[in-house]
């Protein structure tokens, strides 16, 4: 096994080309949703009509405007959900996995899974092929959870702190140049190859398949395993098992946890699963719906787009960097809570 400080390196490489690759897509979804919406009659895509026909159901239930730029905003917030949705199972299930088979395998595997995904993008001809490769690439969005595992396994208490304020800035410096670098390719593929109407997500998704591919060989190479078979869950797993991972009232229970040293432990970690999942129903939200927003608003192109994440990734970055990895072991609370109150202070601003 290496050293901690090897291994957190290691895994701030991994993440940060992991998420390099993951949103490349994200200043392009508006265009590619207006892309496969260009056909109409017998030509449209049948996939296309009926997510539009369920956009169409949403808007009459929530009293939403009936007009194509919110309903490109409902679409993209359809696509956004259903890839989250089944990167809440993959999750679960491949961290349960490589508790037994081990994190590097199943690491692996599922990079392998979202490399796959990337090659079905760069041949998505129409919505049906892209949502296939959405629909992979969620179902094998694994890779950050079993590398959270691998920080725990690899650190002591006060060390953690520290490792994952680095693994936050390497999400923040992905969301820098990610989201910049997919929109520098979409115009170089338009500049390029001029009579062609797919270029502009074909040379993104190849960029993101090359990423991706990169990473393996990086992970193949350079990342130990941190979970030694001694201390691997050899217990069989039953379907109690299977459910206490993957339903809903059971992961907010942490039911599967049972090695704890006390009931504080649980309620803690309840209010803590409780906090995360708001904050990411919101922040998701935020990413996947902005685009749309300022496409839709302010007819911003992919540039523009790009360089308003790198604004965001900046920030971010400085504050994981700067901030984060600076707060004590045991302050934790406290700086969230601050940080909290000077969110909301803004916002009133």
């Amino acid at each position: 096994m290496g050293t901690t400080t090897n291994i957190i390196r290691v895994l701030f490489i991994s993440i940060l080309i992991d998420f390099l690759e993951f949103t490349i897509i994200l200043p392009l979804l508006p265009k590619i949703l207006t892309y496969y919406g260009r056909d109409t009659g017998i030509n449209q895509d049948s996939l296309y009509v009926q997510t539009m026909s369920f956009v169409q159901f949403i808007q009459d239930l929530t009293g939403a405007p009936n007009d194509a730029k919110w309903n490109s905003v409902l679409f993209g917030g359809i696509i956004g959900s259903l890839f989250s949705f089944l990167q809440f199972f993959s999750s679960t299930l491949c961290g349960a996995a490589s508790d037994r088979y081990g994190r590097k395998p199943m690491l692996l595997l599922s990079m392998i899974g979202i490399s796959v995904s990337y090659a079905i993008w760069c041949v998505s001809f129409n919505l049906t092929i892209f949502m296939l490769a959405r629909v992979i690439g969620g179902l094998s969005k694994a890779n950050v959870a079993i590398i959270l595992a691998i920080v725990s396994d690899s650190t002591t208490e006060n060390e953690r702190n520290r490792a994952m304020a680095w693994i936050g800035a390497a999400f923040s410096l992905g969301f820098i140049f990610g989201p910049l670098l997919g929109a520098f390719c979409s115009q170089w593929g338009i500049a390029y190859w001029p009579n062609s109407t797919m270029m502009f997500f074909i040379v993104p998704a190849v960029i993101s398949l090359v990423l991706s591919l990169i990473n393996i060989v990086f992970i193949i190479q350079c990342c130990p395993e941190t979970l030694p078979i001694a201390k691997r869950n050899s217990k069989q797993t039953t379907i109690t098992d299977i459910s206490n991972k993957i339903l809903p009232w059971h992961l907010f229970k942490f039911t599967a946890i049972h090695n704890v040293k006390s009931v504080d432990d649980i309620i803690i970690l309840r209010r803590l699963g409780l906090a995360s999942f708001l904050y990411m129903i919101i922040f998701a939200g935020l990413e996947f719906t902005i685009t749309f927003l300022v496409y839709n608003r302010f007819n911003w192109n992919s540039m523009k787009q790009g360089k308003m994440f790198f604004i965001m990734g900046l920030c971010m970055a400085l504050v994981q960097g700067g901030y984060v990895r600076r707060i004590p072991p045991g302050k934790e609370i406290i700086a969230a809570i601050s940080s909290d109150i000077i969110s909301h202070t803004n916002q009133d601003l």
